[in-house]
């Protein structure tokens, strides 16, 4: 099997996978009303009025991923937060990417000074982690305070993704900007320039089929990177959507999100971890499981381009050469005529 069938069977299982994914979390929550099965009691099988056990039930052949605490089925919450952390992931990586494309693009072909300014800006981004400066810009977004929040759950998700596109954008800006700079330092794109070409026609016709497999590679990068903001942002207790505070001094339940998606989930069951795991690992594992499916795509990307395409040449052309060449080693002196210039 050849490098380039194993790099499009790689990339074809993991998005295959993927989408598979997302579709059943659609299927389900429009065919169903999105109903999680739900099990409070299990009695004996051989004697019905026998009682088994009481909720949350472990993982078990009945009941593969549990139940939490109130019951519900495990596997078909995570199922249906699936669209949820997938479509909002593809959301935020889309508007971050066509960000960067157009900073990467315009500082690639810029030549001022204040470049040296805005690339040492931006290149400070790989040094600070984003997920301290998103729990810094978003913590009183998506905190409830005492009085209650003043803005809507619509306006506190067009916010977040915005303001996550936006931290996102700056370190994909910098290696799209990098990469224009290497394809325009290309020979043909300065005979391009020498021969009137503009910069619209540069873009067009050699920066971006150069550039159009790189970006593939870089957009998987991006969807991973946004899914490990959401789930750091959800440790520390800020939920997509906003973090519901109870400040009642009785029967307060502990912080709950108003959007129940897998980074929520990790978020809010971390603390059973060690009594009931099962709660915790559910979406801990198809967030893993999505990050590394991604990460096949970018690598069979990777594989893609590393390929170098070659050209067969046909036979009749290797004979018609070889003759040409045949006949030049025969030549004499006869052959040849003086020239004289005027």
């Amino acid at each position: 099997m050849s490098k380039k069938t194993k790099s499009i069977l790689l990339i074809s299982i993991c998005s295959s996978l993927i989408l598979l994914l997302l579709i059943g979390s659609l299927v389900f929550t429009f065919s169903f009303n999105g109903e999680i099965p739900k099990t409070n009691i299990l009695y004996d099988k051989d004697d019905p009025d026998q009682i088994i056990g009481s909720m949350p039930f472990p993982p078990s052949l009945q009941i593969p991923f549990g139940t939490d605490r109130d019951g519900n089925h495990m596997f078909y919450r995570i199922l249906e937060g699936a669209q949820i952390t997938l479509g909002v992931a593809l959301l935020i990586s889309v508007l971050s990417f066509l960000f960067a494309f157009v900073f990467g693009i315009l500082a690639g072909f810029s030549k001022s000074k204040s470049k040296y300014i805005t690339q040492t800006l931006f290149t400070s981004f790989y040094f600070i982690p984003q997920s301290i400066i998103a729990y810094n810009m978003l913590h009183p977004l998506l905190w409830e305070p005492y009085e209650g929040f003043t803005t809507t759950l619509t306006e506190r998700i067009l916010l977040q993704i915005i303001i996550l596109a936006g931290i996102l954008a700056p370190t994909t800006a910098i290696l799209i900007s990098s990469e224009t700079k290497q394809i325009l330092q290309k020979d043909f794109i300065t005979s391009t320039i020498i021969l009137g070409g503009g910069k619209f026609y540069i873009f067009y016709k050699h920066l971006l089929p150069h550039l159009k497999l790189r970006l593939f590679i870089i957009f998987p990068k991006i969807v991973i990177q946004s899914l490990l903001i959401i789930a750091h942002l959800s440790y520390f207790g800020l939920y997509f959507g906003g973090t519901d505070i109870c400040y009642d001094d009785l029967l307060c339940d502990p912080p709950k999100p108003f959007i129940e998606e897998w980074a929520s989930m990790i978020g809010m069951y971390y603390a059973d971890l060690h009594i009931y795991w099962w709660i915790f690992l559910g979406p801990m594992l198809f967030l893993t499981l999505t990050i590394l499916l991604l990460s096949g795509v970018s690598k069979g990307m990777e594989g893609l381009l590393d390929i170098k395409p070659i050209k067969h040449v046909k036979s009749s052309k290797v004979l018609n050469s070889s003759k040409k060449e045949q006949k030049a080693s025969n030549l004499t002196k006869k052959d040849f005529g003086l020239v004289h210039r005027s």
